[in-house]
């Protein structure tokens, strides 16, 4: 007897950071307190992967600098901006 293997299929769903900051940005709007004080984990993990991308952006090349400011522009997007 022969069994046909089949393979789950998911949809991701994880927001992008771009997207994060929209849902940041309404809790804080709307005074959810409780909600910020909840994702402030998310946020300063948000702010350091800034920093470090900033601290490494000179020396990233031509194209990898492309990407950078296409995912920047994508993201800000996303953000009303």
């Amino acid at each position: 007897m022969t069994t046909a293997k089949t393979k789950a299929r998911t949809i991701n769903l994880t927001p992008t950071w771009g997207e994060w900051g929209n849902v940041y940005r309404r809790f804080a709007e709307s005074g959810e307190r409780k909600a910020i004080v909840a994702l402030r984990e998310d946020f300063a993990r948000a702010m350091a992967s800034t920093q470090a991308l900033q601290s490494i952006l000179h020396t990233l090349t031509d194209e990898q600098q492309t990407i950078v400011s296409r995912t920047m522009t994508d993201e800000l997007s996303k953000q009303g901006f």
